[in-house]
């Protein structure tokens, strides 16, 4: 892999890749102004560090930005949603396993290295993130369901196996996750798409076992949760 550039590359771009053999599960890019996404959340950590321009997240309702040389950690299961800024930004995100890498000191010794080097390699990356990867994982509290381990398929059903109304399950499943529970079903299951996804297996194939009604309709779903599309993310 070679320099993570800041300029020559088209605007509005998110890219994946999967470094063999390191502790990342996922690495990303994103360049562009229009940058925003909705509330979403990702099954594992996300360390967002800022090459160009600011990020700007949402998180629990808080707002948190980040300049060049700064980063943001969003814990596994965390709903976030970003927002768009003046100018464009660039930046790189890191997806790892929940509480196995310590974040504070990654964002520093990303930072430093950038300072020296004036610039940052995908192996510094990867390197990088090893050498702070924990002995023992943090872990972090699963998303807890108001409705069992059983899996429900409408508001209605799970509200009555939690002997709840609708409406009064509804407030405490938003309270409890920062989103309502349609759009966090929806969101559970463009997790596992994106699971499979990543594991190579085929779209239409993917969409069928996600529950979509076909490989469109996953499409328009998967693109606005996480800024691409299905195909582009699989050859990632």
């Amino acid at each position: 892999m070679g320099r993570i550039a800041v300029m020559g590359r088209p605007p509005q771009v998110w890219d994946y890749w999967r470094p063999i053999g390191s502790g990342i599960v996922e690495l990303g890019t994103v360049r562009g102004v229009d940058v925003a996404l909705p509330v979403h959340f990702h099954r594992e950590d996300q360390l967002t560090f800022v090459l160009a321009g600011r990020r700007r997240f949402v998180i629990a309702g808080e707002l948190c930005e980040a300049g060049p040389g700064e980063g943001v950690h969003i814990p596994a299961g965390t709903p976030h949603r970003s927002l768009c800024g003046p100018d464009e930004v660039v930046c790189i995100n890191l997806y790892t396993p929940p509480g196995l890498h310590a974040a504070p000191e990654m964002v520093a010794a990303l930072a430093r290295h950038c300072r020296r080097t004036g610039g940052l390699e995908w192996a510094d990356l990867t390197r990088i993130a090893e050498d702070h990867r924990l002995a023992i994982g943090t872990g972090v509290e699963p998303l807890v369901e108001l409705t069992g381990d059983e899996p429900w398929d409408t508001v209605g059903a799970a509200a009555r196996r939690a002997g709840m109304s609708r409406e009064g399950f509804s407030r405490r499943f938003r309270k409890q996750h920062g989103v309502p529970p349609h759009a966090f079903q929806l969101q559970d299951r463009l997790n596992d798409a994106r699971l499979l996804l990543r594991a190579g297996e085929p779209i239409a194939a993917v969409a069928a076992d996600t529950g979509f009604a076909d490989q469109s309709h996953l499409g328009r779903c998967f693109r606005r949760a996480f800024g691409v599309t299905p195909g582009r993310y699989r050859a990632g």
